[in-house]
């Protein structure tokens, strides 16, 4: 036998050394995960409101029934706070919200969205969006929009999550230098949800040690996800 077989062979015998120890995060951090619209949902937003137009032009033009890019701008951003206030167990319209129609791609980037906690790593992800809303505005905006669903429009109702889990691929990834970091590989489908949400962490130091794992560039998804007819 040689030396290197026997370094191996004695490396091999202490494979099964264990005095019982079991491995624990360390001190739990925190990691805000801040929603950004003005990063890709108020385009989505302008977007919308064309395929509301091309689909039904009569009804676009409709007093009781049209919507401006801006309001289902607004109507965007209401629905993400409402949704974080809810993961925050701090929403006060929470029975009026439920009335509200929630478009397709909106509810499933809604659903991806949530507290994430890895305790093996010691670490908490969670989502903060500064926005503001009026529940009215939000309602009458809601009604315009279901008038749109003999049209095709593909919105659901009661449709917001009703846990306050989030997706851990998507909460877990971050917009860095205009680019979708994350941090471990995950389906290209949480990075567009990220990068749609403009997903930023507000920890310095999360951003250059958590996400390791680069994605697409925001303005590359942009110009996709406004372009892709089965988002509307």
């Amino acid at each position: 036998m040689s030396i290197n077989d026997e370094v191996v062979a004695k490396d091999q015998s202490f494979s099964n050394l264990d005095f019982g120890t079991i491995p624990t995060g360390a001190m739990t951090e925190t990691i805000q995960v801040e929603i950004n619209p003005e990063t890709m949902v108020t385009a989505f937003a302008g977007a919308y409101a064309k395929e509301l137009v091309r689909r039904n032009p009569i009804r676009a033009n409709d007093p009781q029934s049209q919507v401006t890019a801006a309001e289902l701008d607004t109507y965007f951003q209401g629905l993400l706070k409402i949704r974080v206030e809810s993961v925050d167990n701090n929403c006060k319209v929470w029975r009026q919200a439920k009335r509200l129609v929630i478009p397709a791609w909106i509810q499933f980037a809604l659903s991806r969205v949530g507290v994430v906690r890895i305790p093996e790593e010691g670490l908490i992800f969670t989502p903060v969006i500064n926005v503001d809303y009026d529940i009215d505005k939000l309602l009458e905006i809601s009604d315009k929009l279901r008038n749109y669903i003999p049209d095709g429009i593909k919105v659901f109702e009661d449709a917001f999550p009703r846990s306050e889990k989030g997706d851990i691929e998507t909460m877990t990834m971050c917009l860095i230098e205009n680019t979708v970091n994350g941090h471990k590989l995950s389906h290209p489908v949480s990075s567009y949800v990220a990068a749609f949400l403009g997903f930023r962490a507000r920890s310095d130091m999360a951003s250059k040690a958590l996400y390791r794992i680069r994605y697409d560039d925001v303005d590359f998804i942009t110009s996709m996800i406004i372009h892709e007819g089965s988002l509307f």
